[in-house]
């Protein structure tokens, strides 16, 4: 009687035995060689990290790479930062490269940026410049993506010395070659700290469009410079913090000392602060008992416009004045307006006073 065990038989059994027997022969030779992606860094740091000096000295795989069935469900991010503990101090200032790295979500493991298994002499640190998220450390490469003669950037464009290092001279150099006129002179206007303003997206660029702020550049303030208003700014806060009053930068002429408030507007356009026109209603007529013409300002207001006076012209004086509203009963009489609204005498007859 014939008994079926489908593919099992004594043939297939031992040729798994061996095979396996093979396998682990192999690798016993090898010395997990077998199953290995390739050789660790030998490079050595200053000082030795977790009792090692380099990768290569690690005394195994589950140095670095935690089993699945580790209780303390660890990845191997956190087995990097067992050892490289400085970094895990970076990540608790937001300022810092990593923890700007970390936040934007991106970059999920060291090992996005600091490959291994590549061989002893290969490079730890190893970026796309295309994926890697630049704006996450405060700025972004939108405006940098290829040089002036086509070729596309590279990290060590930007920071020759180490990776994690700037130096703002950078922007200097590189944009002098391009204009060396423009670049003189922007760095006399707003200094030479260029990330102070500068973040990548061109905010504070030639497509920067004022008129979506609280002050639009409407007429005459259309053409000007930046540094027109805002003169001696250094940082992005201090653009910001530029005062939007008309007098921040027309200071009062001497005609206007003491004359007139801040309330510019009541008198000059943003088309020409010359000739001003008060723009308000007038409530009393301006061309009063003049034949039609117009009254200089300073005849009614001598000392500021906010306040008048009727002494100033025809017959009235403060003696004459006084004496007829006295005759009247009327000892109130510093007012006129009140009872005399479009200048006519005989609107204040019959009116009860104190």
């Amino acid at each position: 009687m014939n008994t079926r065990t489908g593919c099992l038989s004594l043939s297939t059994v031992l040729t798994g035995v061996i095979t396996l027997l093979l396998i682990g022969g192999i690798a016993l030779v090898g010395r997990g060689n077998l199953f290995s992606p390739g050789p660790l860094n030998a490079q050595t740091g200053p000082q030795a990290l977790g009792g090692v000096r380099s990768h290569a000295e690690s005394p195994g795989c589950a140095t670095c790479h935690p089993a699945p069935w580790n209780p303390q469900r660890q990845r191997m991010s956190d087995r990097c930062l067992a050892c490289h503990s400085e970094i895990e101090e970076q990540l608790q200032d937001p300022q810092s490269l990593h923890a700007g790295l970390m936040s934007a979500n991106r970059l999920p493991a060291c090992r996005t940026c600091h490959p291994e298994h590549r061989g002893p002499d290969a490079p730890l640190t190893v970026m796309d410049t295309e994926n890697f998220p630049h704006q996450a450390v405060g700025y972004s490469l939108q405006g940098h993506q290829r040089m002036s003669d086509g070729s596309p950037f590279t990290c060590t464009d930007c920071h020759r010395q180490e990776i994690t290092r700037f130096d703002p001279g950078t922007c200097d150099a590189c944009h002098r070659e391009l204009n060396v006129q423009f670049t003189q002179a922007h760095i006399e206007a707003f200094g030479s700290d260029c990330l102070a303003c500068h973040d990548g997206l061109d905010t504070y660029g030639q497509t920067f469009d004022h008129n979506r702020l609280a002050f639009p550049l409407q007429g005459a303030h259309a053409s000007l410079t930046c540094t027109a208003c805002h003169q001696g700014a250094r940082t992005a806060a201090d653009l910001q913090a530029t005062s939007g009053t008309c007098h921040a930068c027309h200071t009062p002429p001497a005609s206007h000392v003491g004359m007139f408030d801040t309330a510019c507007a009541d008198c000059h356009t943003v088309n020409a602060w010359t000739p001003a026109q008060f723009n308000r209603p007038h409530t009393f007529p301006i061309t009063h008992k003049n034949r039609g013409r117009l009254i200089e300002c300073g005849v009614c207001h001598p000392n500021t416009y906010t306040a008048y006076t009727c002494y100033g012209c025809h017959e009235h004086n403060l003696a004459k004045v006084e004496h007829k509203h006295l005759e009247e009963g009327i000892r109130d009489f510093q007012h006129c307006v009140e009872c005399h609204p479009t200048g006519r005498e005989e609107e204040g007859e019959g009116e009860e006073h104190d």
